[in-house]
């Protein structure tokens, strides 16, 4: 028992929120059982599109159109949109407006020549503020004074974790995303004998406002261990307001990211003969770096980190030896040449500070690229009666560098600063133990010689027309992609030092941090374009397009393998990051096998029917769509000494006999690897269960009036009600290794009415 004189207002404050939390609840039990609380929290949206067209000929070879969509977007999200923090103490307002204006003039100069232009600007104002009181300090009584000030919503509560009981999140991680994207484009069109050309161009202008996310409404922990102030219990530690670890960012930068973009492109649809056509083209990309016009970034670059000028890491501890001297920004570069002196006022840094880290990296830290991506496509009718035809084609595809790579990169010091201390009372964060000086937390970074991604597709296939509507194909298509991002952690301790370390007697082994390769940081999650990957498939298809009942039916037999899934999907990491080979597999999204059916029927029953039996039972019409397909593909982890890694293959059956939600995979098959060498399990060596929905529409439309109709619409999903298991827990070394704990949607009903005029 704690006296309540010595609970501070603080420590109340953190008692209030759960409080607040139990009130919201629609379950709550007050024991100390994890998971017992639920919550049902609305989650409202509200959504309306406006479209506007006016068309205007002048003459008969001059004509113009101007076109107005506005796209209203709002959505409570009752955890936070890109927080997701387990109480719903900072639901946020999604208002995600978008405004899209286009002008076009087409000029017929001749009866083989058109012309057309294009200005458009989109704009989406995507803001998403905390809605609500349960994110105010004031709601609950804090009172404790922050290290800095500033930041959109200053008032916000802490980001809060007290062990053993639900984490909290304040405001600080609140998106603030204005885009405007301006595309002038020009189109001609060419027809010359048997020849149909185009050729076109498009410049694009992006501009993005997004702030970095940082946590300046402060980072605080709650936890016995390490904590010298403990009561032994962590949420007594938070009644009396003694921390374990409290961390502040001094600001929250804000980017002005901005990008160009050119694209032109030639085409030629040729008629060769009655039997044979030909598709030729090309298109060029002129893609820049997305970059800042503060230049308010940093990057890690390899080449510029100079091991003499390394600190020196307490090998004990981890932290810097402050007595060794060094060069903490060692590798480190600043965008640009600087900060430009009409943008001064928009970085919050000092001088000082940035001088400690040199500029000269190209603004985006990449090189622009200039490239060419040819297309060639082919139909060919062999009895050229229409009914048959052989198609083939090959096409390059190049794909931007997105902008969720830059985007992280104004947190990166010296444009932020977070420091932390441990071990004090939260009526007073700064009088705690100031943390020893300890290496920068885990950064992104970004090749310099980063390339742009592309993708090679191809495809061969018959396509025949039959009797009585029926239309099938049978296609081969593959697809090779290259320079594919990955982000490996460069950081990383290679693995032969791992377990080296870890052979020691534990008062030898030396921390992770002084055994990482570039002294003063932790993880560098740093952007390569290195990966590959290859897709190949059988498909065919069937449709029915006649009659009462339309149908189709489209079968796909594949397989994807890569070395890297997606951009940061966790494949880079385990105890060979650094070698993407050993990664190679089926894709995380590959599916062997998919069967996908639709099927429309106009009712024909009652149709000749008048007066109210045929306004009420006539003219029904029911659809559906029926999809079957295999699993995705997981790969075995288990946790060891040296940290989570690929488990061991130990032979025999991977799946259990009868696979189900109790036990999938057959764990007799897999063991944890030892330290000293690296697991036998293959990566995507377990198949998931497979998915099957069944999902069926019934609909009418109603003549109320000559003005006025009426549209009835029930809709059933997962008809069914089938429990599609998702995926099975992969990691050896944890209790319910290989069962499945969560299932796909359940049966879902819903009806709707439209009423047209």
């Amino acid at each position: 028992m704690i006296p309540s004189s010595l609970l501070t207002a603080d420590g109340k404050a953190f008692a209030a929120v759960y409080s607040a939390m139990e009130k919201l609840a629609v379950a709550y039990a007050d024991t100390t059982a994890a998971n017992n609380t639920t919550f049902q929290q609305p989650n409202p949206f509200n959504n309306r599109e406006d479209y506007i067209r006016l068309d205007y000929r002048f003459n008969q070879k001059h004509s113009i159109y101007g076109r107005y969509l506005h796209d209203h977007y709002d959505l409570i999200d009752p955890y936070g949109t890109f927080i997701t923090s387990q109480l719903p103490t900072i639901p946020t307002n999604r208002l995600r407006p978008g405004s899209s204006y286009q002008v076009s003039h087409t000029w017929l100069i001749s009866p083989t020549k058109i012309n057309e232009a294009k200005i458009n600007v989109s704009y989406n104002g995507q803001r998403i503020p905390p809605v609500g009181e349960f994110w105010k300090r004031e709601t609950y009584g804090f009172s404790y004074p922050q290290l800095f000030s500033g930041g959109r919503f200053d008032n916000g509560i802490p980001n809060t974790t007290i062990n053993g009981f639900a984490s909290f999140n304040g405001p600080s991680g609140s998106l603030l995303s204005p885009t405007t994207d301006i595309a002038i484009s020009d189109n001609f069109t060419l027809i010359h004998g048997k020849h149909s050309m185009k050729m076109g161009v498009v410049d694009i202008r992006n501009r993005k406002d997004q702030n970095g996310r940082s946590g300046y409404t402060g980072n605080v922990t709650f936890n016995t261990s390490g904590n010298t102030r403990t009561t032994g219990n962590s949420f007594a530690d938070a009644l009396l307001g003694n921390f374990r670890t409290y961390n502040e960012a001094d600001n929250d930068p804000i980017g002005f990211f901005r990008f160009n973009q050119v694209e032109a492109y030639w085409t030629d649809s040729w008629k060769v003969t009655r039997k044979l056509s030909l598709e030729l083209g090309a298109r060029y990309y002129y893609y820049s770096p997305t970059y800042t016009q503060q230049n308010n970034m940093a990057n890690f670059d390899p080449r510029l980190y100079d091991p003499s000028q390394a600190v020196t890491i307490i090998a004990s501890s981890g932290n810097i030896d402050s007595t060794k001297g060094g060069n903490r920004f060692n590798g480190l570069v600043r965008a640009g040449n600087g900060i430009p002196a009409d943008q001064v006022g928009r970085v919050s840094t000092s001088a000082a500070v940035l001088g400690q880290v040199p500029t000269g990296a190209p603004r985006g830290f990449y090189r622009p690229a200039n490239k060419v991506a040819p297309r060639f496509g082919f139909a060919y009718d062999p009895w050229g009666d229409g009914k048959t035809s052989i198609r083939g084609g090959f096409g390059m595809f190049y794909d931007k560098v997105e902008g969720n790579l830059i985007f992280s990169q104004v947190n990166v010091p010296p444009f932020i600063s977070q420091p932390q201390f441990e071990n004090g009372n939260i009526a007073s964060p700064s009088g705690g133990t100031a943390s020893a000086l300890a290496p920068f937390g885990t950064i992104s970074a970004i090749d310099p010689n980063l390339g742009i991604s592309y993708s090679m597709n191809f495809s061969l296939g018959v396509q025949r027309e039959l009797p009585h509507g029926f239309f099938v194909e049978a296609t081969y298509v593959g697809n090779e992609g290259r320079h594919l991002i990955r982000q490996p952690d460069i950081n990383a301790v290679p693995f032969a030092v791992l377990a080296a370390n870890a052979a020691l007697p534990s008062a030898q082994r030396a921390s992770v941090n002084a055994l990482r390769p570039y002294k003063g940081f932790t993880a560098i999650n740093f952007r390569l374009s290195d990966a590959n990957s290859n897709y190949n498939a059988m498909q065919l298809y069937a449709a029915k397009r006649k009659g009462d009942l339309e149908l189709t039916a489209g079968y796909t037999w594949s397989h994807a393998l890569t070395d890297t899934s997606g951009n940061g999907d966790g494949l880079d990491v385990g105890e060979s990051p650094f070698n993407r080979h050993y990664n190679y597999g089926p894709a995380s999204f590959d599916r062997r096998q998919i069967f996908v059916a639709t099927y429309d029927y106009h009712l024909p029953f009652l149709r000749d029917k008048k007066g109210l039996v045929g306004a009420v039972l006539s003219g029904w019409e029911a659809s559906g769509i029926t999809r079957f397909q295999s699993g995705a593909y997981f790969t075995v982890t288990g946790s060891t000494s040296i940290g989570t890694r690929r488990a061991d293959y130990l032979g025999g059956p991977v799946l259990l006999a009868n696979p189900g939600p109790d036990g999938w995979i057959n764990p007799a098959a897999f063991a944890t690897a030892p330290d000293g060498r690296e697991g036998t399990a293959g990566v995507g060596m377990v198949k998931g269960p497979n998915l099957q929905t069944w999902d069926f529409s019934l609909r009418k439309q109603f003549r109320l009036t000559e003005r006025f109709r009426l549209r009835f619409q029930a809709d059933m999903f997962n008809a069914f009600n089938r429990a599609n298991f998702r995926s099975p827990s992969t990691v050896v070394t944890n209790g319910g290794f290989g069962t499945i704990g969560s299932t796909g949607p359940p049966r879902n009903i819903q009806f709707a009415l439209k009423l047209d005029f």
